[in-house]
């Protein structure tokens, strides 16, 4: 280990930006195997002088019996963490809406993306479309796919709604039962810890166990101190416990899934933790930024997060530093979406305006037609239109029928009645008006 390979090292790696190394990397990059001994262990010894540990959080890992968790904060942490700061906090959000028109309509659909995402991430094989549907008309999930669905929406709405009173193990236990129950409750026991009966692993898709989950008789104690660790005010501390709310929410999404309290779901319990502790910081936006569409895109790497900090002795940086470029990821899509149905509905009312239909209906569907124009591809339902316009629902059925007959929604068949879809460009626009053809059924959307 001379100065001139740690120079060398520094150079082509951390100079480079190169992301937090596991040896599991840096074996792919080093050949040399006496070199790589050697790099190897003075990083491992840099990284534990320099990371903030966490002693509540000590677990039991098969290359350490009795391990404090640790983490190091990297620049690419830091720069999400500004991110978080400046883009998703309350006051931004005000900023970011107070002129749009009927901004709810639009929100109320960003609400329900994180709750269909992480379902899919799980497994459910419904689309987003049908499961949008579904949720938006309240219908009855029809198959264990769209029961995780509604299960999921329900505990954002929960976690959305807690407010910020301290957790503790039995709420851990109500936000699971809230997710899981009524999907197959023999198979998920809602908001049952698993016990020592219980065989759990985590597998790949060929079957191999990648996680075998710490002992349940150590469950009780290691989710006490969990609970400690979330409702210490870390973000207030003025020494080297202090933690920015987006680390923690991370940590706590990792100790979820690496503790495996339950027979399943501990997946979207865990994200559902994430959200609630984001919400109760202040950092309203997370209402309806989806981190789970994009680790649906990538599950190898998810798990590989995982499995880097448990095999590096519970150096959380690892999964921390992924976490935080997908929320960085996400933040960015939530904005450039909002950039882009804000051009959109420009298009959309000027060519409203110009087309003359304003003349052709009368003043309330004029309002509900602006509505649907300026929330482009957002689905409509004459339950939802009667209570956000104080119209009976029969009324509310009518000027949906009437936009639909001029072009400016389209109807999809749902049960008995439909749903209504306006336009997601002006050229899809342009393309429904004046056709007046049979509904086309929200299956084959």
């Amino acid at each position: 280990m001379t100065p001139e390979f740690i120079m060398d090292y520094l150079v082509e790696y951390r100079l480079k930006g190169t992301p937090y190394l596991h040896y599991d990397q840096l074996k792919r990059r080093i050949r040399d195997a006496e070199k790589l001994l050697s790099l190897w262990q003075h990083i491992v010894m840099a990284r534990r002088i320099s990371a903030t540990q966490l002693p509540l959080l000590r677990t039991r890992v098969p290359s350490a019996r009795n391990c404090i968790p640790r983490i190091n904060i990297t620049a690419l942490i830091q720069k999400s963490c500004s991110v978080v700061d400046r883009l998703t906090s309350s006051a931004a959000e005000t900023e970011r809406y107070e002129k749009f028109d009927a901004a709810d309509y639009l929100m109320d659909e960003l609400t329900l993306a994180e709750a269909i995402a992480s379902s899919q991430l799980e497994g459910a094989a419904t689309t987003s479309r049908v499961a949008l549907e579904m949720l938006k008309v309240g219908r009855i999930p029809r198959d264990e796919g769209e029961k995780m669905i509604m299960g999921n929406y329900r505990m954002m709405n929960y976690v959305s709604e807690r407010g910020s009173a301290p957790f503790n193990v039995e709420e851990i236990q109500a936000l699971h039962r809230v997710a899981i129950e009524g999907i197959s409750d023999d198979k998920y026991t809602p908001g049952q810890f698993r016990t020592v009966n219980d065989k759990i692993v985590v597998a790949d898709h060929q079957g191999n166990v990648i996680h075998t989950p710490p002992d349940a008789g150590t469950l009780p104690d290691a989710l006490e101190s969990l609970c400690v660790f979330i409702n210490t005010p870390h973000e207030s501390a003025e020494d080297e416990t202090y933690l920015h709310p987006l680390v923690k929410a991370c940590i706590i999404h990792f100790m979820i899934g690496y503790l495996h309290p339950f027979k399943d779901g501990n997946g979207r319990t865990a994200r559902a933790m994430f959200y609630w502790y984001m919400l109760k910081c202040g950092y309203t936006a997370f209402r309806y930024i989806s981190i789970s569409k994009l680790l649906k895109n990538a599950p190898a790497k998810y798990v590989r997060a995982y499995l880097y900090s448990e095999t590096d002795e519970m150096d959380l940086t690892y999964f921390v530093n992924y976490q935080c470029e997908i929320v960085s990821r996400a933040v960015q899509e939530y904005l450039d979406y909002i950039q882009q149905f804000i051009h959109t509905r420009v298009e959309l009312r000027s060519w409203l305006y110009d087309s003359g239909i304003f003349s052709q209906i009368n003043t309330r569907q004029r309002e509900l037609a602006t509505i649907a124009i300026n929330q482009p591809g957002i689905l409509f339902t004459a339950a939802e239109v009667c209570a956000r316009m104080g119209v009976s629902e029969n009324t509310a059925r009518e000027d949906l029928k009437k936009l639909t007959a001029l072009g400016l929604m389209k109807a999809m068949k749902e049960g008995k009645g439909n749903v209504y879809l306006s336009p997601r460009s002006l050229f899809e626009l342009k393309k429904w008006r004046g056709k007046n053809d049979k509904a086309a059924s929200v299956q084959d959307w």
